[in-house]
């Protein structure tokens, strides 16, 4: 049963009472993981980390007054900082945060517009490789990024991997060990926390234990730290609107935008398969805008929905969007009450909680699956992948990516059908089209599968599958008249074995030959359906189809025979 996103409005009359304590529990989770995130990602981004807890606070505000999920959290994230210091590189520090606020403005316009328009449908032909590709990339850039805040060291940035690298080997004899041992505490106590039978916040603790250690040593006098916290940066001010600047920033500002409403439909289809959560992608993208757009009135820097909070929203058991505004509160009660304790924070810590962030990034059991699966697919992520740490701006990678997706959607153009059969023993072929609906309680739905099934098609294929999960007893996947099918269509089929094998339905798949065979096999869904249920094709057609069915028939009436 799916659920249709609310808006504030809606939300607000339907709600209730017994809501408020999950939606405050999960408030409070959310607020614990993103306070130390959201600034170490301002340092991804090139600045203080006091702005990732300005940005946290107002993107939560305006995300929770103009979005539609009851679960989806935004702010700063890792891709998002990333994709905004590889844009801005270039610029001048004293006019470095006037730069980002500009180009967070921009960000904003143009998702306003690309909700305006519906262009959200576009944005999935940006393949699966491409944003694993991209975020593999982009974790290899953060992680060495911030190695030179874990050792102390000051070097010049470069965002580029081997400039980094070779810049850091020719600073290690001035490592600060002191603040190499506090980023390696911080890591230590996270892993302890994290494996931990108690639910604790491991981010949080890891950089309270590290800054109480700094505030009664007096480190903070030899190490690197957060600082004084200066709330009147905190206020409404116009950005600079030059002409010139715009102009600037006109392309850089598109690439950072494509970025976030990529990463925005990736947590968007992730949520929704979780929580069978319908959202409209478009007015998603307008509510980004929205706060993008607001954020640069308040010194904040461009943010996107994030995976982690969201994830984190979800399994502590929000029921509104209501969760994402006492987020924002008990971040700013933080703010005002304990900024004292702020400036204490070591950097190095905050470069220690990065580093881990970045780890995670990196999907290894995803890079293999990719590996194994199509040509195509591994060609897409390889180039995607070395094109983001080896351009000079992670926009280019981008682009690139955007270009190799159409590529592979123009030579695999043809639009995928699913046809519906079923075995009729006086039908010429032992076979007949049919409705779903029509399928009676015992009899298997014979899935005929034709075409091309590509990205670009996923979301096609998953509602046609989607439609059918209630007919019959079991199904057959008949895929000889497939001429391509990709990772992204693969996960739709798996997700859809694994529904139907829940309700105790069987599945088989007839009509493969070794190549498709291969591809499956390497991708897990041999091992999910079994290899007794594999049907190959061979010269008379629909044989194998039959077959299939035919074995389906024999195990349904031993049941019954075990039955009776």
């Amino acid at each position: 049963m799916k659920n249709e996103g609310k808006n504030f409005i809606n939300t607000l009359k339907g709600y209730k009472i017994n809501y408020l304590k999950k939606d405050f529990s999960a408030g409070l989770s959310v607020a614990s993981l993103s306070i130390p995130q959201n600034m170490a990602y301002a340092l991804i981004a090139g600045l203080n980390p006091i702005y990732g807890l300005y940005t946290t606070i107002i993107s939560k505000v305006i995300s929770s007054l103009t979005g539609t999920s009851n679960y989806m959290i935004v702010g700063p994230t890792n891709l998002m900082a990333m994709a905004i210091a590889s844009n801005l590189s270039h610029v001048q520090d004293n006019r470095y945060l006037e730069t980002v606020i500009m180009l967070t403005f921009l960000v904003g316009v143009f998702q306003i517009l690309a909700g305006v328009l519906k262009l959200g449908k576009l944005v999935r032909y940006v393949s699966h490789p491409v944003i694993v590709g991209l975020t593999t990339g982009a974790a290899i850039i953060i992680g060495v990024g911030q190695i030179n805040n874990l050792l102390g060291v000051s070097i010049d940035r470069t965002y580029n991997v081997y400039m980094e690298l070779y810049n850091l080997i020719l600073n290690l004899s001035s490592i600060n060990f002191i603040s190499l041992i506090l980023g390696l505490t911080t890591i230590l106590i996270i892993i302890v926390a994290e494996k931990s039978i108690y639910k604790i916040p491991s981010y949080l603790l890891g950089v309270l234990i590290v800054t109480i250690i700094v505030m009664l040593s007096g480190f903070n006098n030899i190490i690197n730290t957060v600082g004084y916290i200066n709330l009147s940066e905190f206020k409404i001010s116009i950005p600079p609107l030059k002409l010139n600047l715009i102009l600037n920033l006109s392309t850089k500002s598109l690439a950072v935008a494509i970025v976030g409403l990529i990463q925005t439909l990736a947590v968007v289809k992730s949520i929704s398969h979780r929580s069978n959560e319908e959202l409209d992608i478009n007015k998603e993208f307008i509510s980004q805008g929205f706060m993008n757009f607001g954020l640069s009135f308040f010194n904040g820097f461009a943010s996107s929905a994030s995976f982690t909070n969201t994830f984190a929203n979800y399994q502590r058991g929000a029921k509104t969007r209501i969760s994402e505004l006492l987020s924002a509160i008990a971040i700013l009660f933080f703010i005002i009450f304990f900024n004292f304790f702020i400036k204490y924070i070591p950097i190095s810590s905050l470069a220690a909680l990065v580093l881990l962030v970045a780890y995670n990034m990196i999907d290894i059991s995803e890079v293999k699956e990719l590996i194994r699966a199509t040509k195509a697919d591994t060609l897409v992520f390889i180039i995607t992948f070395i094109a983001t740490i080896s351009s000079p701006r992670i926009e280019y990678a981008v682009y690139l990516g955007v270009i190799l997706s159409l590529i592979s959607v123009l030579k695999n153009s043809s639009e995928p059908k699913v046809d519906h059969l079923i075995y009729d023993e006086e039908a010429h072929s032992k076979l007949k089209k049919t409705a779903p609906q029509e399928i009676a309680d015992d009899e298997y739905l014979i899935l005929d599968m034709v075409g091309d099934f590509n990205f670009s098609s996923a979301e096609n294929f998953k509602e046609k599958l989607e439609n059918v999960t209630e007919a019959g007893c079991g199904y057959v996947l008949r895929l000889r008249n497939i001429d391509n099918i990709d990772i992204t269509t693969i996960n739709e089929l798996k997700r859809f074995i694994k529904n139907v094998q829940n309700k105790d339905r069987e599945v088989l798949i007839s009509g493969i030959n070794q190549k498709k065979y291969k591809i499956l096999k390497n991708l897990g869904i041999i091992d999910l359906v079994g290899e007794d249920n594999i049907f190959y094709e061979n010269a008379n057609i629909l044989s194998s189809t039959v077959d299939a069915v035919e074995k389906a028939d024999k195990n349904i009436n031993g049941q019954n025979d075990d039955v009776s």
